[in-house]
């Protein structure tokens, strides 16, 4: 492909049970990681790529470019937790959490480098599956976005950005895949374009109920698509995605009075403060160990 892709290797210790690495990437939080041989994943986040692949407790990190992996491993899987705390605080403020905790050692909560790549990837997401979105959102890479590295024979690409997106084909999109979500891509990014640099970052600075309805005013973001941005993309610890899996695991094993009754508005409210209730600042991390438990249940994948 005509270019060298000079290759930066770091190495890190992690101590048993703090990670389980595949758990994390393939349970809905990010999409765009998959296995490449060898024990070894292929990440691609924000501008970066990285190959991460364990040797005994420690790990063998890749990165292209001359940029140094180790930071970029260490703030996507939020190496700077201690997880063994989070899940005893996590089974102290509700027991019935053990059984998932003990079923999913090694899940962390994951962080994106980039918001807005997590909303335009979260769009992606709606009556849709996870192999699915992974794909589409792999074709968008190819078609628009820039280069980030070699590995494995293949050129890997960047997401592309909002104002790349913006003048984006609703045709091509569609071709690629997309259906209706195609005009909603491009309706999004020109709300962000519109909306000025730096605007889905200063978020953070705001109280969780105020960044959400800002959220909700985009295209096509809802009460669900502005929680998973809030959780993963923008560090709110108070957001608490409500999916069709974290819906039926709340009616069947948490809120039994809720099985007759139908997901709205009310009841994703509902939902929403028993967390904050039960979890407060844990919230976020509470409802991944439940939402996977749930996920992985259904592939049939043991949760107690």
């Amino acid at each position: 492909m005509g270019v060298a892709w000079v290759m930066v290797e770091q190495r890190v210790s992690v101590p048993v049970g703090e990670l389980d690495l595949p758990l994390c990437v393939t349970s809905g939080q990010v999409f765009r990681w998959q296995p490449t041989g060898e024990a070894a994943w292929l990440g691609l986040a924000g501008e970066r790529m990285l190959i991460v692949q364990p040797v005994g407790s420690r790990w063998r990190l890749l990165a292209p470019n001359g940029h140094e992996p180790l930071p970029v491993f260490r703030h996507l899987f939020r190496m700077e937790v201690d997880l063994k705390q989070i899940q005893a605080r996590l089974i102290r403020l509700h027991p019935r959490w053990a059984e998932w905790v003990a079923a999913l050692p090694g899940l962390r909560l994951m962080r994106w480098l980039d918001a807005e790549e997590c909303l335009f990837s979260f769009l992606c997401t709606p009556a849709n599956n996870i192999p699915r979105i992974t794909g589409m959102i792999e074709r968008l890479c190819e078609r628009y976005g820039e280069p980030l590295g070699e590995w494995n024979g293949r050129l890997w690409r960047a997401f592309p950005k909002a104002q790349t997106l913006v003048n984006a084909s609703e045709t091509e999109l569609r071709t690629l895949g997309f259906g209706y979500r195609a005009r909603t891509l491009i309706e999004a990014a020109r709300a962000l374009v519109e909306r000025g640099e730096g605007w889905l970052t200063s978020l953070r600075e705001l109280p969780y109920e105020q960044a959400k309805r800002e959220l909700c005013q985009l295209p096509g973001v809802g009460a669900k698509i502005a929680d998973c941005v809030l959780l993963f993309g923008l560090d709110n610890p108070l957001a608490v995605p409500v999916d069709t899996h974290l819906w039926q695991a709340m009616r069947h094993w948490l809120l039994p009075h809720l099985r007759p009754r139908n997901l709205t508005e009310r009841t994703y409210r509902e939902i929403t403060e028993w967390f904050h209730t039960t979890f407060g600042e844990l919230s976020g991390w509470a409802h991944q160990y439940l939402f996977t438990a749930h996920l992985m249940g259904a592939k049939g994948h043991p949760h107690g």
